[in-house]
């Protein structure tokens, strides 16, 4: 039994890959705003029927990996081994990464890529995760394999909203969902925010589709997809991927 987990800008998630390949259903923990995380986390793993190694990739701050590490110490295993991106995987899924420094690309983009290759094999793709930040990554499918070749980083919802009642004097820290035609402040920030959002993931899958028959897949993961895909035009035909980054986690960890 092999412990997988994602170290976030907020949160820690985390499953388990059994012998046979099957995943459970795993748990999630948030250590953002100074939560004793490491805590939390072993009470959680404690629960987990005996794992004899843990895989994990983290786009976190130091002290948050420490507190990972300690968690996993507290219920028996010895180190977490810590996967970082590469110029190319291949196994379940073939990937090469188009970055030209592969090792700059962060660790969760590069897995959650993985994952979704894994997920639709063979298929050209745009891969969204609206977390923290929100991501919009392109893979172009081919015949000797798929290659990730390039992608956008940009604030995620959160954060929008956030800033917005931070750097302003007399706008909220809002809250709410989207409609078309906002008549509050709060309607109207959080229909902008998501819009805006929307329309960054609608311009990109556009600007890769130009050309591209069939037209790429769109896949959306993180706490915000639900609601990004409500405001994307049906021609998108977005489809909802929580866990890509552990999927991708899992196919490293079945090759090393």
């Amino acid at each position: 039994m092999t412990l997988l987990i994602d170290v976030g800008n907020s949160a820690v998630k985390w499953t388990t890959l059994a012998a046979d390949g099957s995943l459970s259903v795993g748990g999630r923990a948030l250590h953002r705003g100074g939560l004793d995380v490491a805590a939390t986390l072993a009470d959680a793993w404690k629960a987990v029927p005996g794992p004899r190694r843990a895989v994990g990739c983290s786009v976190a701050s130091a002290a948050v990996v420490a507190a990972v590490e300690r968690a996993a110490r507290a219920v028996g295993l010895a180190e977490v081994e810590w996967m970082r991106s590469q110029a190319s995987f291949s196994g379940e899924a073939t990937l090469v990464n188009g970055y030209l420094d592969p090792q700059q690309l962060g660790a969760d983009r590069w897995h959650a890529l993985l994952g979704a290759c894994a997920r639709l094999p063979a298929k050209s793709l745009v891969v969204v995760n609206a977390g923290t930040a929100t991501t919009v990554d392109c893979v172009l499918a081919g015949e000797d394999g798929s290659r990730f070749v390039g992608g956008c980083i940009a604030p995620g919802v959160r954060l929008m909203l956030e800033s917005l009642a931070r750097s302003t004097a007399g706008l909220p820290l809002a809250t709410g969902a989207p409609v078309d035609f906002p008549d509050t402040t709060d309607k109207a920030i959080v229909t902008g925010v998501l819009d805006a959002q929307a329309g960054l993931v609608e311009r990109v899958w556009r600007r890769f589709s130009a050309g591209l028959d069939p037209a790429p897949r769109l896949l959306l993961a993180g706490g915000h997809a639900e609601l990004l895909a409500a405001r994307l035009p049906g021609e998108l035909a977005p489809l909802i991927e929580h866990n890509l980054v552990l999927r991708g986690l899992a196919l490293r960890a079945a090759f090393r």
